[in-house]
């Protein structure tokens, strides 16, 4: 009988196709890795990572937030980067409406801002610490503040009106040009207009639990790699996580977010005992 292995991701939506793309993933590494692959879909970021603290899930693709925090407590560790676009790291953009008025960050005083959600790093995180670091206070700067629970949903609260700024992810090419964006993927999406592309995120993960034996961390590893190399696989691979190949986890650029994680934490303005990013 094959090894039971749970794979955890956050769910796009409640619908059967939603559905689709990660169960056909999951039937994918369950031939490559030789594995009895389960799912498990949480409804946010938080309760992936503490179903991955608490064993219910084995190995799960994570943004690079639930990661840290769970690689911190020692639960995790990372198995594979994902690349978009050839290019493992993205943006966190800030995106107001086509017509706004507000032209530079300072201009955001007063205004309604449009999360993703807390563990969000190009939705939250990163935004709130590069505020900061520009001199904007950004437990004080709005007058008011929500989650949206995804990209889409963030971009569509600043084009019809619900939310003045909206932070979500960018990609960008070589000379700097946006190429890639919730925005570009929605109608309407002509009417919303970056307002500041913003630091550069090392990308998502996908991680197994430590106490995973070693072997089996290999077998999913390796199976991963082939995966996103595999001319009809990677169509799989491709519309779950947008990604066009899967390399070996290296750490590139992530110590510099932890560090900036830890220090925006302990200035309050990351909800670090509810989230737990310390």
């Amino acid at each position: 009988m094959a090894l039971k292995l749970v794979f955890g991701a956050v769910r796009r939506d409640d619908s059967e196709v939603g559905k689709k793309p990660l169960e056909r993933f999951a039937r994918a590494l369950e031939e490559a890795a030789g594995l009895d692959v389960h799912v498990f879909e949480a409804p946010t970021y938080g309760e992936l990572a503490a179903a991955m603290a608490r064993g219910d899930v084995d190995v799960a693709w994570l943004p690079p937030i639930p990661f840290i925090a769970l690689e911190r407590k020692g639960v995790a560790e990372g198995l594979v980067s994902q690349r978009r676009a050839g290019r493992a790291e993205f943006h966190a953009v800030l995106v107001v409406g086509v017509g706004s008025p507000i032209q530079t960050l300072e201009e955001l005083q007063g205004t309604r801002a449009a999360w993703v959600d807390p563990y969000s790093a190009s939705g939250y995180v990163v935004p709130r610490i590069e505020l900061d670091a520009r001199g904007i206070d950004p437990r004080a700067a709005f007058s008011a503040e929500r989650f949206f629970r995804s990209h889409s949903e963030v971009v569509r609260a600043v084009i019809e009106g619900r939310a003045d700024v909206g932070a979500t992810f960018g990609g960008v090419d070589a000379a700097g040009a946006v190429t890639r964006g919730a925005w570009l993927e929605l109608p309407r999406g002509d009417t919303v207009r970056v307002l500041a592309v913003l630091a550069a995120i090392p990308g998502d993960v996908i991680a197994a639990r430590n106490d995973l034996p070693k072997r089996t961390r290999e077998t999913v590893t390796r199976a991963l790699v082939a995966l996103a190399r595999d001319r009809v696989q990677r169509v799989f691979v491709r519309d779950l996580f947008g990604s066009e190949d899967f390399r070996r986890w290296l750490p590139a650029g992530y110590d510099q977010l932890r560090d900036q994680t830890a220090v925006a934490s302990a200035k309050g303005m990351l909800e670090a005992e509810e989230h737990g990013y310390e």
